[in-house]
Formats: C-alpha cells, sequence, structure tokens
C-alpha cells in the first residue's frame, strides 16, 4: 500500500526549531488542498484561512511577544496535521553576501577558542542555505536548509559573523534571534538579482540567456572541470616517479613569493623541504602543523606520512600530525605546491610553526626546493557563484516570505572586475529585496570591504570604488555601512577578526533600528571650504567630539589633485572636528581623497567611540564653499 501524499505542507523556514518575528503581525503560509481551511494555534491564538484554487495559504499572528519555546500546530479540514515543537518569537535577521559572510567558526576556531566551550543557547539560532542555483524561475522552497540551535556541537558550522552578531544581539536585546545566513563565496552582486534587474544590464542579460541554455550551459561547465581535472592529473602524473633525493635542492628562505626566489609566472609543481631536530621526550606525540597559506594547493608530509593537503589558496594550512609519525632527532617536512597561474607563493606574514605539546618550533627561515614540474597554466573554470539570478532564484527567494527585522550584507570583492557598476547595482539589489519583502524601508547593514591587498594590482583603484559604492549606498533610506579599514588582514581575503566586524553591525542595528543611543558610525565629512591652496574638511564626528588619530598625524590618508587629476601628498593638521591640508604640489585643489588605497594605514581617523571614517573622494566645486553629499 503506497503512503498517502501530504498536501498539508509548510517550508522549510516554517519547521521545528524556527524562529519567527515578533511584531504586529507574523506571517505563516504554505500549501494544501485547493479550497480547504487550515487552522494554526499558537500561544492563546487560533486562526484560520482558505488555501486557493491552487492550495496556497497565509495567515497571519498578531502582536505576538518574544519568548519560547513554544508549540505551534497546523491542521486541516481533511485531517492533516503538522506539530512544531521549540518554535521562538523574536528578531530575525538575514545575513548574505559571500564568502566573509559564509565563513565559518571552525575557520576562525583557534582566534576564538573559549567560544567553543560555551554552553548551549537554544535562543540562538541559524538556518543556513545550502548552496543551490536555479536560472530558470525562483524557487518556492530551499532544496536543502534546516534551523539548528546555537550549542558546542553546531557552533562550528554558524558563519563566524551570524554567530557574533546573534552573540550581540541576544546581549542586548533578550530575546530569541533568528539568522537567515544566505551566503555564498565568489558570489557577485547580480547572482542576489533578479531577472527584471538583470534586463536593465546588457552584459549580465547576454550571461543570464546563456545560463538558461542547459544543455550547452552544462556541457561547457563539465567541459572546464574536466579540462581542469586533466591538468591536475597530468601534472600527478609527471610527478610520479621523480628521485626528490638527489642534490638538485636549492636553499630559500620562506614565506615567500616565488618569483622572490627566481621563478616568476612559475605554473607547475615545487617541492620544499625543511629538517627540525625534536627531543626524545616528543617522539610519537601528536602535534600541530601550521603553514599558512599557499598559492594554489598542497599536499604536505612529515617524515614520508602525507598530514594534509589543501585544494585551493585561501584556507589556512594547520594540519595534524598524527601519534607515532614524530620521532626523536631529524624530522623532515615536505610540502608539494601547485601553482596554477603564475603567482605561486608561501604566504608572508602568516604562522609558520609546530606545536607538539609546549614546544614551539618555529619554521621560518631557510628550506629547500625543488621546481620538479613546469607547465602552461591551469585551464580557468567558471564560478556559478558569479551567474547572474543564480542564487537570487536558487537561494534567496524562497525567503521573501518570511518576515526579518533586517539585513546582514557582507559582499563586493567579486565584484572588483567592474567596480564603477556596483554603486548602481547594489541599489537596484537593495531596492528589488525591499519589494519582495513588502517593506519599503526594509533596514540594510553593510560591512564596507576591510584592508586587503596582496592579491591587488597596487595600481588599480577597484577595491577603493568598491567601498566607496557602499558608503554612497548608504544614502539610502534605512541603510547603514560599517567601516572596518582596521580590522582587515592585508595579507588574507578572509581576515579572522569577524567579532569586531559583527559589532561594528550590531551598533548599526541597535541604533538605526532599534533607536537606541548609541553611537554606530565613525566620521562623515560634512562641509568643505577651498581658500587657494589650503582646503578645510569639516567632519560630523557622530558622537559631538574631536576626531582621533591612532597612529600618525591623521593626514597621511589625505591626498589632493588638480584639474590634471594627478594626486599627491598632502601637509596639514587636525583640530577637534576639522582637518586643514594642503599640498605645495597642487595651487588649485579639484579633488581630494581619503583613504584611497586597498590597504590604508598610517593617519587613519576616528571618533572616540572608536570608529573609524570611511574613505571618501570629493570633487571641489567652484564655489569656496560646498556640502559633500553622498
Amino acid at each position: 500500500m503506497q503512503n498517502k501524499v501530504k498536501q498539508l505542507v509548510l517550508p522549510k523556514l516554517i519547521s521545528s526549531g524556527c524562529v519567527l518575528q515578533t511584531g504586529e503581525k507574523t506571517r505563516v503560509w504554505g500549501s494544501a488542498v485547493p479550497q480547504e481551511t487550515v487552522t494554526l494555534r499558537l500561544l492563546n491564538q487560533e486562526i484560520t484561512c482558505r488555501a486557493d484554487d491552487e492550495g496556497n495559504w497565509e495567515a497571519y499572528f498578531s502582536r505576538l511577544l518574544p519568548g519560547g519555546p513554544y508549540q505551534m500546530e497546523i491542521s486541516s479540514e481533511s485531517g492533516e496535521r503538522i506539530q512544531l515543537s521549540d518554535v521562538y518569537l523574536g528578531e530575525v535577521f538575514l545575513c548574505s553576501g559571500q564568502s566573509n559572510m559564509e565563513l565559518p567558526m571552525n575557520r576562525v576556531k583557534d582566534r576564538y577558542p573559549k567560544e567553543f566551550e560555551k554552553h548551549k543557547d537554544p535562543q540562538l539560532r541559524l538556518y543556513k542555505v545550502k548552496e543551490n542555483y536555479e536560472f530558470q524561475t525562483p524557487l518556492k522552497d530551499h532544496r536543502e536548509a534546516c534551523w539548528k540551535e546555537c550549542a558546542p556541537e553546531t557552533i562550528g558550522e554558524f558563519s563566524a559573523l551570524s554567530y557574533f552578531f546573534g552573540t550581540f544581539m541576544r546581549k542586548d536585546r533578550k530575546v530569541p534571534i533568528g539568522l537567515i545566513n544566505v551566503s555564498l563565496g565568489g558570489s557577485c552582486v547580480e547572482a542576489w538579482m533578479g531577472e527584471e534587474e538583470i534586463g536593465m544590464y546588457p552584459d549580465m542579460k547576454e550571461e543570464l540567456e546563456r545560463c538558461r541554455n542547459e544543455i550547452q550551459f552544462r556541457k561547457k561547465m563539465d567541459d572546464q572541470i574536466k579540462a581542469h581535472e586533466d591538468w591536475y592529473s597530468r601534472i600527478r602524473n609527471l610527478e610520479k616517479g621523480m628521485d626528490l633525493n638527489d642534490g638538485n635542492w636549492k636553499e630559500v628562505t620562506l614565506p615567500a613569493f616565488l618569483e622572490d626566489f627566481g621563478l616568476p609566472d612559475f605554473n607547475g609543481v615545487i617541492w620544499f623541504k625543511k629538517k627540525i631536530v625534536l627531543p626524545e621526550r616528543l617522539e610519537g606525540k601528536k602535534a600541530r602543523l601550521w603553514l599558512g597559506t599557499m598559492v594554489d594547493s598542497d599536499r604536505t608530509y612529515v617524515n614520508g606520512v602525507l598530514v594534509g593537503e589543501t585544494g585551493y589558496q585561501y584556507p589556512p594550512r594547520k594540519y595534524d600530525i598524527p601519534e607515532g609519525v614524530l620521532q626523536a632527532g631529524e624530522n623532515e617536512i615536505r610540502i608539494c605546491l601547485v601553482c596554477e597561474h603564475g603567482a605561486g607563493r608561501v604566504t608572508p606574514g602568516k604562522v609558520y610553526a609546530l606545536f607538539a605539546e609546549d614546544e614551539v618550533i618555529d619554521l621560518d627561515g631557510v628550506w629547500e626546493y625543488q621546481s620538479s614540474v613546469r607547465c602552461e597554466p591551469a585551464p580557468l573554470v567558471d564560478l556559478m557563484s558569479q551567474k547572474p539570478t543564480g542564487l537570487y532564484n536558487g537561494m534567496l527567494a524562497p525567503c521573501f516570505g518570511y518576515q526579518i527585522r533586517g539585513v546582514l550584507w557582507y559582499q563586493g570583492e567579486s565584484n572588483d572586475a567592474r567596480p564603477d557598476s556596483y554603486e548602481e547595482r547594489l541599489k537596484q539589489m537593495i531596492l528589488l529585496w525591499r519589494k519582495k519583502w513588502e517593506k519599503e524601508h526594509l533596514p540594510f547593514v553593510i560591512a564596507q570591504l576591510p584592508n586587503f591587498s596582496i592579491d591587488l594590482d597596487n595600481s588599480s583603484d577597484a577595491w577603493p570604488k568598491i567601498r566607496e559604492a557602499q558608503r554612497k549606498a548608504g544614502g539610502l533610506e534605512n541603510v547603514a555601512v560599517t567601516v572596518n579599514l582596521d580590522v582587515g588582514e592585508d595579507n588574507d581575503l578572509h581576515p579572522l577578526n569577524k567579532q569586531e566586524v559583527a559589532y561594528r553591525m550590531s551598533l548599526a542595528v541597535r541604533g538605526m533600528i532599534f533607536g537606541e543611543p548609541v553611537v554606530y558610525s565613525g566620521p562623515r565629512l560634512s562641509d568643505f571650504e577651498v581658500s587657494g591652496e589650503w582646503v578645510k574638511l569639516i567632519f560630523d564626528t557622530a558622537d559631538k567630539k574631536g576626531l582621533v588619530v591612532h597612529e600618525g598625524t591623521g593626514v597621511e590618508e589625505f591626498e589632493a589633485a588638480g584639474s590634471d587629476g594627478v594626486f599627491y601628498p598632502v601637509t596639514g593638521e587636525i583640530k577637534d572636528h576639522v582637518v586643514m591640508i594642503h599640498s605645495s604640489q597642487v595651487k588649485q585643489p579639484v579633488i581630494i581623497r581619503y583613504g584611497w588605497s586597498n590597504a590604508p594605514k598610517k593617519g587613519l581617523l576616528y571618533n572616540e567611540a572608536g570608529l573609524p571614517a570611511s574613505p571618501f573622494k570629493i570633487t571641489m566645486c567652484s564655489c569656496k564653499k560646498s556640502r559633500s553629499g553622498k
């Protein structure tokens, strides 16, 4: 006997363990037999609704107060019944963007070990949407997703930024907090936009049409993946049987870029080895091996035993050495590094060490290397996360019916190939999401890109342009932009300090959404005056106090240009909330910019609340005095 098909169905978002948004109305929806009456019970409320001709229904609870866990029952006229447990009522936030929003707590565990030792908090809950692409039409429900409570056994899977934001909001609001994480590494803003909006941009419209030709598109992707796999297979086959114990090893000081020791534009395999001497007490002991990051993939051996491998450049190489591998006296570490596109490196500025009990063996310094295989660059593989509408349809669209308090957005890195279009497209995305949530003023908090430089062209101002686009998006009503110039890592696209980024976003939520009397923005340029060579810049510090400089004089990150557009450094001084600058090389200043580099450092401006000023670029008006605006 076949099981009867259930017709009373809820979306995955509305399931046991969920957090529902409190307020005037709380929406619940699903499907049932067409024209059938559906009854819902939660706390002391019982409401009914009728499914339409297609079986879709929706209902609204009114004025629910924070709390939980509760039971919610949904039943249909034909006798079907759904019983949900552990339903919480509180504040719900959507967390979206690319890898820095997705990055899990497991990646930052060594920085925040105590977070993994805390007791579980059932009132902090995460709904993580799994990676999924759709290019035809928006999905009505997620392919794979579920709610999880914050507990020692689950915290590692939580997005680090979402987790820390949630802990700050739990402490502040003292109500259940639900976090819907809809993010994916490498995604561009166009992937989170719908077909109508993409149609405004010819380049993206053409790309969408290619993606919709499923047979052709799938063949193209399969061919690219196979070509990449074949390239790696050839590398491994060439490597087999090579004698790496001969006398062709050369000395090198690591960490370093390959081009620093005579291997520019190197594609292929390079081996590194280093010998270390350990005391007898460490023989056979477990240990940890930290090898920073590398470009691109590696396989790492200790005394001939494979202890770890990583398939691409971004994850930190933190490998466990099992019992029985280390020996008293001499031990050898070998790294087989594969470089795909001529930019190989063992990343400077990272930790390279072996940790065994209380012993720390520094691995910086002299190694030996041998470039065993050299070949053509690896074939490129298109990133699905950068295809228009794919993530909007496949991951975001099922969320639109679920009521939320606001959106956290951390993205922009993958749009640096076309930064000039980012402001318009980001604003269009915000307006689209507000339309779909039917909330004209749905709050957005944008994490502005932090300092970063190692993989960027110093002659390019793509990242400054992205930051400026994000700043200008803050001109939309109910959009706050948090500045993170001081919490990134110049040598890592994925900085570990997610706690401070989350804290600044939580301040913005507390101030902008909940109206708390907190300072949540850094100094903002409010006015300027031009007098000959001198420019007077007047800042609103948000805390009504003076500007603060943590290092330097405060004018190091300012530059001035005349009508020729050539920028020169300036000199000047700061007094209270005013910066006076001039350049002897610019007689008539036309453009002033601040923090306009990949990784601004010295002379950053703060308010006394400890929040930094955003980079900016302004053009002087012909008049003597003008308001900067956004």
